[in-house]
């Protein structure tokens, strides 16, 4: 990883954390809001990494949709759990990051804001 892409900043740390919790409880709706109107440079780029994660999850979701009602609802239900676990682990490692002031980039994911 480059320090473009982990960078340690001085900023608001526990907003920053806290915007990892709202993308899981509000999804993208909450985290277009604090990316649009925070004016803390380090809780912007917390929101623009996990906006980086829920724009694809959101397409993921529909496929899992998708794939429920086509192929199984088993393997619909396999597949949602596990997008949600995964979801929730690498939010509260971003979110821990966050408060000790890292802008942590979520995983296997592209860069896309």
């Amino acid at each position: 990883m480059t320090t473009t892409d982990m960078e340690t900043q001085k900023g608001d740390t526990l907003i920053a954390s806290l915007v990892h919790a709202i993308g899981l409880f509000s999804g993208l709706f909450g985290l277009v809001f604090v990316y649009l109107l925070s004016d803390d440079k380090f809780v912007e780029r917390n929101a623009r990494n996990a906006l980086n994660w829920h724009i694809p999850l959101s397409a993921l979701t529909v496929g899992i949709v998708l794939i429920g009602l086509a192929v199984s609802e088993l393997a619909g239900v396999v597949l949602a759990v596990s997008a949600g676990v995964v979801t929730v682990s690498v939010a509260l490692l971003a979110s821990v990051r966050a408060y000790y002031g890292e802008a942590w980039p979520y995983p296997f994911v592209p860069q896309l804001l």
